[in-house]
């Protein structure tokens, strides 16, 4: 599926070059140039990501950003805001207000479209794989661990020589698993993010 991306900015050239960067079949993005159209557009579109100029008509960033964490089913949505290279930031409204980052206007859009992919992705993912949760869960909870520590350790009394030995290589093999699902998620999301840059290059030209 698509990341649905809302670009609530009043400027033509913020938005094509926008459009540009976040395209098709990756994104999809719906242009607003109005505060208050922003707000009554969250509902509708149900937004994976908000890039939000703190200049709008109507109502501006702050009021629309805060409106957008006041409702908790758009809490997990990412909030970038856009700035004007020579508009200051207003440190007491923009106090609270959980947004993930500030992009100073011009920009880099295809380091944009990283950033906003990046944002999506972390508040989409766990903070741990399934077999690292199941790792540390306790059997009370109604889920078996994949490995348990009574397998590893025997009691004292039953320990025979050698069984250390096979409980190091089992600890260092329950290690190793973890370490190469670990690896092979960071090598798949940076080829994604390669042929998508690709791609990008190939349609500019």
């Amino acid at each position: 599926m698509p990341y649905k991306v809302i670009l609530a900015d009043s400027s033509p050239s913020v938005q094509k070059v926008v459009q540009m960067a976040f395209s098709e079949p990756d994104f999809e993005v719906h242009t607003i140039e109005d505060g208050l159209q922003a707000i009554e557009s969250l509902a509708r579109i149900n937004p994976d990501a908000v890039l939000l100029s703190l200049a709008l008509p109507s109502r501006d960033g702050y009021e629309v950003g805060r409106y957008l964490r006041s409702r908790e089913e758009f809490r997990k949505a990412g909030l970038v805001l856009l700035k004007n290279a020579f508009d200051p930031v207003d440190a007491e409204r923009l106090r609270g207000l959980d947004y993930d980052e500030i992009v100073q206007k011009p920009f880099d859009s295809e380091r944009l479209a990283r950033l906003v992919r990046e944002i999506v992705d972390r508040k989409k993912t766990p903070h741990s794989f399934p077999e690292e949760a199941l790792i540390e869960e306790s059997s009370a909870a109604g889920v078996l661990p994949l490995f348990k520590e009574e397998e590893f350790i025997p009691p004292p009394s039953s320990q025979q020589p050698g069984d250390e030995v096979e409980e190091k290589v089992r600890k260092m093999l329950r290690d190793e698993i973890l370490s190469v699902e670990r690896e092979l998620e960071k090598r798949i999301k940076a080829s994604l993010r390669a042929e998508f840059k690709e791609w990008l290059d190939r349609e500019k030209k």
